[in-house]
């Protein structure tokens, strides 16, 4: 069993959702935002997920009690008592969704049609940075070149940058009441424009203030703005996005290495970049090996770690690269269970088809209302008692993380942090510190709507103690990059949080 990222936790200059297919019939699209539900199709599909929700998620009532959870079901279910537009039914059960506060439960409005139905929709022709209360213009997709890279966004179509975040981030998922992941979300080009849409306004307009360089606020409009296949051609084509394409291309190759160690000699520091816990299990495991035997052949005394924006992949994967840490046998994941084992759920799943054909040969028997994925099964080899490598790192390690470490990663820091085995650096993570829902779960189809919803059935304990199950990973050193940083970085290819991490190595000595 395993845990993967249910959101795409990027900050990067990535118009990727530009899927080169066909665009769908524009009338069609907005035919289908324009349906109204009767009270009785929306009251059935509420109740058909509340239902697989109570019957099935390991975690429904982890982060409130029961009672909490049970009392805001009953006053959503009151709301649909009357005819509702279909984006305002969805609005329900996203909020239904996120207030289950699981990273792996979560819904769209299309199903496997959501690609195409998005290519569409107008979007806000800026990809934005947000930063606490603020968000700066990273991306202008428009061909106004009087507005930069760094300009400030104070408003669209008259509502406050901080009061935008705050309505979208209620319909957000997220593990318990982490919000540095929502943050992460939005800075992709689509997911903000996606949420806006959903969430604020269908706008076919936007009139923007935006404060410049010189302090200046000055207002435009974008009465035409582009919909979201026509991105990458407009930002491509005005030139203030130059400087910030050479980076990415610049940059780019790196992105894509999944696993890559650099040695810093003259820091006496190895830095290991994982950017995703998954690939070919014996070619990654051998990496990890190959890396610590030339990290102990330079006899550096320093170890990095970066697990920043590492969306997760398998925990086995995690929990490796940690035993090569510790000094001690040692099990990080204390164990995983479903609280319903019914065939109508267990066949409807996404667990393997072994796994369901046969299931009592990977779950435990009923013990306390939980049934538990037996041990050292090929699918679930992260329950064992990891051992201390031969060629382990023994100096001072540090783990570079932030609301872009999800899932197995988020794990990974978790019981780096608990176990003593490493500095914690950055910011709160994407996934809890105590454990949490897997991707093994029911993908569901609202039985009217269609909305489609993907729920968690599978719960992961960490051996973690000492932290607040409502939150993620704190670092022990918070680095947030300001976006004077993120700037710089973009011009000098120097990372901000290395040289942060480099000052505490400096102070150890």
């Amino acid at each position: 069993m395993y845990k993967t990222l249910s959101f795409s936790f990027l900050f990067a200059v990535n118009f990727a959702v530009s899927f080169g297919q066909n665009a769908p019939d524009k009338q069609i699209n907005a035919l289908d935002e324009m349906r109204v539900f009767e009270p009785v199709a929306m009251q059935q599909d509420f109740n058909y997920l509340r239902k697989a929700l109570e019957d099935t998620h390991p975690g429904l009532y982890k982060h409130q009690t029961k009672e909490a959870m049970q009392y805001k079901m009953d006053s959503l279910y009151h709301l649909l008592n009357k005819p509702m537009a279909f984006l305002d039914f969805y609005k329900i059960i996203a909020y239904l969704i996120a207030e289950v506060k699981c990273e792996h439960t979560y819904c769209n409005p299309y199903g496997d049609n959501y690609e195409k139905k998005i290519l569409q929709w107008k979007m806000i022709p800026m990809q934005l940075q947000l930063t606490s209360d603020k968000a700066y213009v990273v991306v202008n997709a428009t061909a106004d070149t009087s507005i930069h890279f760094g300009d400030e966004i104070l408003s669209i179509n008259h509502r406050p940058i901080d009061s935008i975040k705050q309505v979208l981030y209620k319909y957000m998922p997220s593990d318990g009441n982490m919000e540095s992941s929502k943050e992460e979300a939005l800075q992709n080009f689509s997911s903000f424009n996606i949420a806006y849409h959903l969430f604020i306004e269908q706008a076919t307009a936007f009139d923007m203030d935006f404060k410049i360089a010189d302090g200046n606020v000055i207002q435009r409009s974008f009465r035409n703005p582009p919909v979201l296949a026509e991105v990458d051609q407009l930002a491509l084509a005005n030139a203030n996005n130059k400087e910030l394409f050479a980076f990415s291309k610049r940059n780019s190759n790196k992105r894509k290495i999944p696993y890559r160690l650099e040695i810093n000699k003259e820091k006496n520091t190895a830095i290991i970049y994982a950017r995703e816990f998954g690939g070919d299990r014996d070619k990654v495991f051998k990496q990890y090996d190959d890396f610590f035997t030339k990290i102990k052949t330079e006899k550096v005394t320093n170890l990095v770690i970066d697990l920043s924006y590492n969306g997760g992949g398998e925990e086995e994967y995690a929990c490796e690269l940690l035993s090569y840490l510790i000094d001690t046998p040692t099990r990080f994941i204390e164990n995983e269970y479903l609280i319903n084992m019914d065939d109508a759920y267990f066949k409807m799943s996404n667990i393997p088809k072994e796994a369901k054909e046969n299931k009592k040969d990977f779950i435990d028997t009923l013990l306390n209302g939980k049934f538990y994925v037996k041990p050292l099964t090929k699918y679930s080899m992260e329950l064992k008692v990891f051992q201390p490598k031969p060629n382990g790192f023994k100096g001072n390690v540090y783990f570079f993380v932030n609301g872009g470490t999800s899932s197995a990663a988020s794990t990974c820091a978790a019981n780096a942090k608990s176990h003593h085995l490493a500095t914690i650096v950055g910011d709160e993570t994407a996934g809890s510190f105590a454990g949490g829902g897997s991707t093994n779960g029911l993908d569901l189809t609202l039985p009217n709507s269609k909305i489609a919803v993907h729920t968690s059935i599978v719960y992961c304990t960490f051996s973690t103690s000492g932290a607040d199950k409502d939150h993620g990973v704190i670092p022990d050193y918070y680095f947030v990059p300001s976006f004077l940083d993120i700037t710089n970085y973009f011009k000098s290819d120097v990372d901000v949080w290395q040289a942060f991490i480099y000052g505490l190595i400096s102070k150890r000595k």
